[in-house]
């Protein structure tokens, strides 16, 4: 049984949840104090995740036999368990295994990588695509993404 750290929205909301995974040597206490009551204030159900080995998740095997893939599924699991698909937020090593989660599973704020990629290879400076919080939403983030 995964530690889930889990805070509902102030009042009725329709913004999709935030799950947040921590980095190494971490757990979902990383994300309590400062981000998930904030979020929550703003609407969002907000989760924090501690993956297998960490914070008071138990490690069904070793840690040195529990690998990148373990770590997405833990990511799954929550996410699966919830109504709608979530915003996923990861630190450090958590923005890894997010990026792994990405790859095969959906999420409000994905955008598929080679839209900027393009931009960057016809010639667009970096500031032309994310140098203003406007031009940095419409370049990285889905038109599906929630407003804060």
């Amino acid at each position: 049984m995964l530690e889930v750290i889990d805070k509902a929205p102030c009042g009725e909301s329709h913004k999709a949840p935030l799950l947040f995974v921590h980095g190494a040597w971490h757990g979902s206490w990383c994300w309590d104090e400062y981000f998930l009551d904030y979020f929550a204030e703003k609407g969002h159900r907000s989760l924090a995740v501690s993956l297998r080995g960490h914070g008071k998740s138990p490690a069904p095997k070793s840690m040195r036999f529990c690998s990148i893939a373990d770590f997405v599924d833990d990511v799954a699991s929550v996410a699966d368990s919830l109504l709608e698909r979530p915003v996923v937020v990861g630190h450090s090593l958590g923005c890894f295994v997010v990026q792994k989660y990405l790859e095969s599973h959906d999420a409000p704020a994905k955008r598929h990588p080679w839209s900027t990629a393009r931009s960057l290879a016809a010639g667009k400076s970096l500031r032309s695509i994310g140098g203003t919080p406007e031009l940095a939403r419409e370049s990285f983030f889905s038109e599906l993404t929630p407003e804060a």
